[in-house]
C-alpha cells in the first residue's frame, strides 16, 4: 500500500488575472475522469495547480520542431485549450525535428497538419489550428489567450511588437528559437504572482545567541511572491557598463551569440546555417560595438554550433520552455527570468536576467 503523508501547509489560491487586475478565466472544478487522467500530475504539483492549468488558453505560433515540442508538453499537462498558428507549408526540412507531420503533409499548412497529432495526445484539450501571420493579428485575437508563445522566425522588430501588444493586454509572452546546437527562449510575464513551498524553520535549543534555526522535518509553509519582468525591447537594448542591468562581465557569451543570430535574421530574412559562419563573424563586431563589449566575448567557435534546427536541441529547449509555461499557468514555483540559453554542444543550459 502506498504511504501518504500530509504536509502542514497554508493554502493560497491565486485567481487567473491579468496585469490590470481583471479575472481572465474562472478556475474550473475537475471531473472524476480528469482527476483520474491527471492523477500523477496532481500528486506532483497539487489539485489547485491542475485546476488552474485546466483554465489556461495558450497560443503557439510557429509549428517548427520547437513549437511542436512545446505544444506536445502543454497538451499532455492538461491545459484548457491550445491554438496552433503557422503561415508556412510543410517541407522536407521539417522532418528533422517536427514530429507531428508526415510525408503526406508536404505542401500543406504546418498548423493544420499538426492538429490531428496534437488532439490525439489528449482528447480533453481543445485544439484549434489557424494560418496567418502573428504580427498581423489584432487586439481581439490576442485577448482570446492567457499565454502567447512564439517559436517561429520573425524579425526582432516584429517580436517586440507582438510582445508590446501582449503586454498592453495583460497577456503573458514567450518567444524562442533553435539554431543547430543552440537554442533560447525569452519570457515577459509582466507581473506574475506565484506560490512557493518552503520548509519551515524551527528554533533549536540553546541559550540566547547560541540558538540556531533548523529545518523542520515534516512541515512546510507556502509563501506568495510577485515577479516583475521587463519587455523584450528593454532586454535587448541593454548595454554593458550600466549598473543593475544584468549585462556585466559575468554574462554568458551565449547571450551575445543570440544577439548575432537575431541580427542575422533581421538582415538576411532567413535563419543561418553551417555555410554562414563568415557572415556571422562579420556581425560579431557590430554586435560587440552596439553592446559596448569586447568582440572576444563572442568566440568564433560558437558559430561552429549553428546549423538548421536539430531535434535534440528542440526537445531540451521545448521541454524547459513548456515547464516554465506550466509554472506560470499553475502559479506554482518561480519560473526562469527572463532568458534561457542552451548550448547543446556543451550540454549546458543557463539563465540570464537582463534588463532586470
Amino acid at each position: 500500500m502506498r504511504e501518504t503523508r500530509e504536509l502542514s501547509v497554508s493554502r493560497v489560491v491565486l485567481p487567473l488575472v491579468n496585469v490590470m487586475g481583471e479575472v481572465r478565466a474562472a478556475v474550473p472544478e475537475l471531473s472524476q475522469e480528469e482527476a483520474n487522467i491527471y492523477d500523477r500530475q496532481i500528486r506532483l504539483w497539487g489539485l489547485e495547480s491542475q485546476k488552474r492549468l485546466r483554465a489556461v488558453r495558450v497560443l503557439v505560433a510557429g509549428l517548427n520542431g520547437l513549437g511542436a515540442e512545446v505544444a506536445k508538453n502543454l497538451v499532455l499537462a492538461g491545459i484548457k485549450s491550445i491554438t496552433l498558428l503557422d503561415n508556412h507549408s510543410v517541407t522536407n526540412d521539417d522532418f528533422v525535428a517536427q514530429f507531428m507531420v508526415s510525408r503526406g503533409d508536404v505542401g500543406k499548412n504546418r498548423a493544420h497538419s499538426s492538429k490531428a497529432y496534437t488532439k490525439n495526445l489528449n482528447p480533453m484539450v481543445e485544439v484549434e489550428s489557424e494560418d496567418g501571420e502573428l504580427v498581423n493579428k489584432d487586439d481581439d485575437y490576442f485577448r482570446k489567450f492567457d499565454i502567447v508563445c512564439c517559436t517561429e522566425s520573425l524579425p526582432t522588430e516584429d517580436l517586440i511588437k507582438v510582445n508590446a501588444r501582449c503586454r498592453n493586454l495583460g497577456v503573458k509572452f514567450f518567444c524562442g528559437h533553435v539554431w543547430g546546437f543552440f537554442g533560447y527562449y525569452f519570457s515577459d510575464l509582466i507581473q506574475h504572482a506565484y506560490t512557493q513551498e518552503v520548509p519551515k524553520l524551527a528554533k533549536a535549543g540553546g541559550p540566547g545567541p547560541a540558538k540556531k534555526r533548523k529545518m523542520e522535518d515534516d512541515t512546510s509553509a507556502v509563501i506568495q511572491k510577485v515577479m516583475t519582468c521587463v519587455p523584450l525591447s528593454r532586454a535587448l537594448q541593454v548595454k554593458a557598463g550600466k549598473a543593475s542591468t544584468g549585462l556585466d562581465r559575468k554574462t554568458s557569451p551565449l547571450f551575445f551569440l543570440l544577439h548575432v543570430l537575431l541580427r542575422f535574421y533581421d538582415k538576411h530574412h532567413v535563419d543561418p546555417c553551417e555555410s554562414d559562419k563568415e557572415k556571422l563573424v562579420e556581425l560579431r563586431g557590430e554586435v560587440a560595438t552596439d553592446l559596448a563589449v569586447d568582440k572576444e566575448r563572442i568566440p568564433e567557435s560558437l558559430f561552429n554550433t549553428i546549423a538548421k534546427e536539430m531535434c535534440a536541441t528542440s526537445a531540451v529547449v521545448g521541454g524547459v520552455l513548456a515547464q516554465d509555461i506550466i509554472k506560470v499557468a499553475s502559479c506554482k514555483d518561480p519560473p526562469l527570468k527572463n532568458f534561457f540559453l542552451f548550448d547543446g554542444f556543451e550540454c549546458c543550459g543557463l539563465q540570464e536576467n537582463i534588463g532586470r
